[in-house]
């Protein structure tokens, strides 16, 4: 028999910060749990802080919170346990070093490869910008032309190859330090992509950024430490020169202005020309050549460091605005909030209860128990009724517009739509959803009624398990925050 008891409320605990590493671990434990009820962590931990009406429809704010304090106790019970989220957080961090380690080299080395070109001591300028500056920005345009194609929330869409490879490294490096059970989990589940690859956004921007900081490093130590040359060269000179002039003009034109002499001007492009007598180059002369060291060093802060660095801040603000927006409305979310408060005790609500509108779907027709059902399990006084999809186009129309006139009337109200359980056709009810948020707004709170089949009588029945699976996961996909599945609970129908 069901129980009901009041419980003293205490405050709430405290805002969860959740990281990729975290919610990776939240999926692995929310997998472990098969069906497994846990009413003591309710009743213990959930019960004493939540809004009696939270417990039917629980807001993100409700289920960051009580999903915290459940995969801090799922990491209690088991410290040893090869936890996926502590494997991908390592195997990042190995990813990150190994690339910026490799990147530092490749940059040093492109500069120092090089002086290899004339004597030894002389670079080739326009090569030199090519290799560092170049290169970045044709990473970076490539990255942006993939951003615009195919975007960052495509499944298996990556922006560059780079990432891809960086994301295939970090998926082996975690599978091959997982037990397996973990390591199963891992290759067969499907994880958010959005939050999964943006760290690999992050990494790509730092291994970007050390490249730059090994050429700017390697083409600083070589001018200390060595007496070097800069100039170009080209076959077709009377052409090619002012091209270069307008490069050498667009390129310094963010510092021109407050430091124009770390811009070469026509005399310094045309005076460092290389030329070739007796199969020998000739060197441009030293006081010329000294004056496209600055330009160089500020090109390689300007146009290969700092982009790197906004980008990458960019990309730290994407990744915490999209776990702050994480919305644990997904089916496996669902599940367990609904495991969790299917139980026999429960808070007492005081007050009278919330006025409701009902919208019948797909022509059922309402039970005669509809209304105390409700009244005791979501807290909502029926006081409207309407059918939907039963009838035409214009007796829909007409349905929609008389419950958002409703809603308008009474701004507490909610929208309760009944539906049995096994009569879910996607289409459908994607379409009446659809057209439901058209009238209604984004934001208006939908509790979904799922009964069963009836009974001879007329009486209530709760619908099948595998039947509020299927709707829970057709809601998750519909990415509805404030659509809710209700199924009916004989327990809380008292």
């Amino acid at each position: 028999m069901s129980q009901t008891l009041a419980v003293p409320k205490r405050a709430q605990p405290p805002q969860p910060h959740w990281s990729i590493a975290d919610l990776i671990d939240l999926e692995f434990a929310l997998s472990r749990q098969q069906g497994k009820r846990e009413p003591e962590f309710f009743e213990e931990s959930v019960e004493p802080w939540i809004a009696p009406a939270e417990i039917a429809r629980p807001s993100r704010r409700t289920m960051s919170r009580a999903l915290w304090q459940w995969l801090g106790e799922q990491r209690a019970k088991a410290p040893d346990a090869h936890l996926p989220g502590r494997a991908y957080s390592g195997a990042l961090l190995l990813v990150t070093v190994a690339a910026m380690f490799f990147t530092f080299s490749a940059g040093t080395g492109a500069v120092l490869g090089l002086l290899n070109q004339y004597d030894g001591r002389t670079f080739h300028v326009l090569a030199l910008l090519a290799l560092t500056v170049g290169v970045q920005w044709t990473f970076l345009l490539l990255s942006i032309t993939g951003f615009l194609t195919w975007g960052w929330w495509s499944r298996h869409a990556f922006i560059s190859a780079a990432q891809k490879l960086l994301t295939v490294w970090i998926n082996r490096l975690v599978r091959r330090s997982l037990g397996e059970e973990a390591s199963t989990w891992w290759r067969e589940t499907s994880r958010s992509r959005q939050l999964f690859g943006l760290p690999v956004l992050t990494v790509v921007q730092l291994a970007g950024l050390s490249f730059s900081v090994g050429s700017l490093l390697a083409l600083t130590g070589c001018v200390f430490l060595l007496s070097v040359r800069f100039g170009w060269e080209t076959t077709t000179v009377e052409s090619m020169a002012p091209a270069v002039e307008r490069t050498i003009d667009i390129l310094g034109a963010p510092w021109s202005w407050f430091k124009p002499e770390w811009v070469p001007d026509r005399e310094v492009i045309r005076g460092t020309l290389i030329t070739w007598e007796d199969r020998k180059p000739l060197m441009p002369p030293a006081d010329l050549s000294a004056r496209w060291y600055p330009f160089l060093v500020a090109c390689l802060v300007v146009w290969g460091i700092l982009p790197r660095l906004l980008l990458a801040g960019l990309m730290a603000m994407v990744r915490r605005r999209a776990l702050d927006q994480y919305s644990f409305q997904e089916r496996m979310h669902r599940e367990w909030w609904r495991r969790l408060t299917e139980l026999d005790l429960h808070a007492v609500v005081t007050g009278p209860a919330d006025g409701a509108c009902v919208i019948l779907l797909g022509g059922v027709e309402e039970p005669a128990e509809l209304r105390r059902a409700c009244l005791q399990q979501l807290r909502l006084n029926i006081e409207e009724r309407f059918a939907l999809g039963g009838g035409s186009l214009e007796d829909d129309d007409r349905a929609l517009a008389k419950a958002a006139a409703y809603l308008a009337r009474k701004k507490d109200a909610r929208i309760i739509l009944v539906a049995e359980g096994w009569a879910l056709v996607p289409k459908e009810f994607q379409e009446i959803h659809q057209r439901l948020r058209e009238k209604l707004g984004p934001k208006a709170p939908i509790d979904v009624f799922l009964i069963g089949l009836p009974g001879a009588n007329g009486t209530l029945h709760a619908p099948a398990e595998d039947e509020i699976s299927m709707w829970e996961r057709f809601a998750a996909e519909l990415g509805d925050a404030f659509l809710y599945i209700q199924p009916f609970q004989a327990a809380l129908a008292h």
